[in-house]
């Protein structure tokens, strides 16, 4: 079972994609006045508008940059993990895990694993097969489930 690809690359984006969004927007409206409509009338964005949109972009592309190392994608066996990040593969038991659990309001499930031999947390997802109920999150997933089991039978 290995985490899905998809959804591996829109967690380790998204903050990139809207930072460059939110940023580049409200410039070409500031320099291109006639070319971005804003609540119905055709105009620039003032001044101040620009500058905070400008910030609240830049903070997410910051953000961005500090999250992005963080992200793996996992493979999980009965008795061995695969680490594959930054285009290192790395091979450990699951004796090895210091901990393992599910990050809360986030769909789909993202999980976030530290093991012995490093400080390092990495953040890994599952199969989009979940219940989400007033944001909580339970993985109905196969990885899920041998994330639990694994858990259970280790003491996690």
């Amino acid at each position: 079972m290995e985490s899905n690809r998809a959804y591996h690359y829109l967690f380790k984006y998204v903050f990139l994609a809207v930072g460059l969004l939110i940023a580049i927007v409200p410039v070409i409206s500031f320099v291109f006045p006639d070319s971005v409509e804003i609540n119905g009338e055709t105009g620039s964005a003032d001044f101040t508008t620009t500058i905070i949109m400008g910030l609240l972009g830049l903070i997410a592309i910051l953000v961005f940059f500090i999250i992005k190392d963080k992200f793996a994608i996992v493979e999980l066996k009965d008795q061995t993990i695969t680490i594959k990040q930054d285009g290192v593969e790395r091979t450990l038991n699951w004796l090895d895990v210091d901990s393992v659990s599910q990050i809360q309001f986030v769909q789909p499930p993202l999980y976030k694993l530290k093991t012995k031999d490093s400080d390092e947390t990495i953040w890994f997802n599952t199969e989009p097969q979940y219940i989400s109920i007033n944001g909580f999150t339970s993985d109905l997933s196969e990885m899920g489930e041998l994330i639990a089991k694994k858990k259970r039978e280790l003491g996690l």
